[in-house]
């Protein structure tokens, strides 16, 4: 059984139409043993502003959440396949979607994350690049919503780790992952990886600070996985680095 709750700022709880089982509404409390995903809601960010030109246009914020909403039970199978492979698969993940004034994304990215794993995250961006969204007024629209997924409290979690840790191979590996970046024209790019106890990437996600990164995303992740590092020990790692 899985659990998901949605939280918008104070905005009260909204329920949905999943086949799970809703935690926050009737006082359920969740098993301990369940996946959580948590929607944190679009924050103000997300309200897009109205340039002269009417380049940016105005999107319904109760619209928008209801798109993501609607989205929701796919975005949760994608991260429940993920699960499979990796049982302590968890974090924050953050999209921006840019919207014709059709209704159709136009493109999307994953803009923050700390899931670490870009199977899951190129699945997720599938599920919103299909998505319906209410049509922009005055131009093409943006929206923006976050989500944290919490794997199961049975899982053992990963190893937390600091870029240092890495050592030697991933210092070896900059100035491939930065031509991944440049090559795509994109700013800041941020990994996330597991790291087995062999020293091997189980799993990587990369983020980026605007839609070009999505064309670096997979040239990233390609260069990290051939990499081994040291041995994290007895327990996988997780770490986070910066690309820039």
């Amino acid at each position: 059984m899985k659990f998901i709750r949605f939280f918008k700022g104070s905005i009260p709880l909204v329920c949905l139409s999943a086949p799970v089982a809703l935690v926050g509404c009737g006082g359920a409390e969740p098993a301990p043993q369940a996946p959580v995903m948590r929607d944190e809601g679009p924050q103000d960010a997300s309200r897009p502003s109205m340039s002269a030109s009417a380049e940016i246009g105005a999107m319904s914020e109760e619209k928008v959440q209801a798109a993501f909403e609607r989205a929701s039970r796919r975005l949760s199978s994608c991260y429940e396949k993920g699960v499979r492979r990796i049982p302590y698969l968890g974090g924050e993940i953050r999209f921006k979607v840019r919207v014709t004034e059709e209704g159709a994304a136009r493109w999307a990215f994953v803009k923050e994350s700390t899931l670490g794993d870009r199977e899951t995250e190129a699945c997720m961006l599938s599920v919103l690049k299909a998505t319906r969204w209410p049509k922009p007024v005055g131009g093409e629209g943006l929206a923006e919503n976050s989500f944290t997924f919490e794997p199961s409290s049975d899982e053992r979690p990963p190893v937390p780790w600091t870029p240092d840790q890495l050592g030697t191979p991933y210092k070896k590996a900059r100035p491939a992952l930065e031509s991944c970046r440049s090559q795509a024209g994109a700013s800041q790019l941020k990994a996330t990886l597991y790291i087995d106890t062999d020293g091997k990437p189980l799993a990587v996600g990369v983020s980026s600070a605007d839609e070009r990164g999505e064309d670096a995303a997979e040239c990233v992740a390609g260069a990290l996985r051939d990499i081994t590092f040291p041995s994290p020990g007895s327990y996988a790692s997780k770490v986070s680095v910066d690309i820039d």
